[in-house]
């Protein structure tokens, strides 16, 4: 058997790859929005002083899921290669916040999302992919290694 045997199940099995792709990035977007929504509503129903059995209300969760295993150090490497110079992780995570539609004013929500950008760039420059500066201030800036 050749590879032109198995050329009508390969590209069967790439399309199909891409169109369940589609679906869980909708899916995402769309349980991201829910969650912001709940969340939204329970902090007014804190704000207006209503208490709720705990099991009316839906758990917080602690980490708030945007990337699945190694989609965000994708991500950090396809934004290092769009940006002319370097960036710090925190523009990283702000780039982040407005490409999954999340409020980048949330400071919560930012803070936690600078930290995994953090983790995430310095396991790339352990593997070689980016190298660090400090920059006038102090801080590491990130940019794609040579």
């Amino acid at each position: 058997m050749t590879n032109e045997t198995y050329d009508h199940t390969i590209s069967g099995l790439l399309k199909r790859r891409n169109e369940l792709q589609s679906e869980n990035a909708v899916l995402r977007e769309r349980m991201a929005i829910i969650a912001n929504e709940v969340e939204a509503i329970d902090l007014v129903l804190d704000g207006l002083g209503h208490s709720s059995p705990s099991e009316e209300r839906a758990v917080r969760q602690e980490r708030i899921i945007l990337f699945y295993r190694n989609e965000l150090r994708d991500y950090i490497i396809a934004r290092l290669k769009e940006v002319p110079g370097p960036v710090s992780s925190r523009q990283i995570a702000e780039m982040i916040c407005l490409t999954e539609n999340r409020d980048g004013k949330d400071r919560r929500l930012l803070n936690d999302v600078v930290k995994r950008v953090g983790k995430a760039l310095r396991q790339l420059r352990s593997l070689g992919y980016v190298k660090s500066e400090r920059d006038r201030l102090g801080n590491y800036v990130w940019m794609l290694a040579a």
